[in-house]
């Protein structure tokens, strides 16, 4: 039975989070999902998840939606 790796789409997603996050530090949720329609909300919550554990992002609860910080913005130059 062949295994799947799912390590590189992981790194793949959390690369582009970061590099969104590098040109718009603070987001929503929403507009991060609108950013890479090419990724289901659940991949994007998994890799949000990681770069927090990570405490590389901070996620923040609003109302509707998610707001996603990156913490250090200064590390994208």
């Amino acid at each position: 039975m062949a295994t799947f790796d799912q390590s590189g789409i992981d790194e793949e997603i959390e690369s582009q989070i970061l590099a969104i996050l590098c040109e718009h530090p603070k987001l929503t949720f929403t507009s991060l999902a609108d950013a890479v329609p090419e990724h289901r909300w659940r991949e994007l919550f998994g890799a949000l998840n990681r770069l927090r554990e990570r405490r590389q992002i901070e996620l923040c609860a609003l109302p509707w939606d998610y707001e996603v910080v990156l913490r250090k913005p200064t590390a994208c130059h």
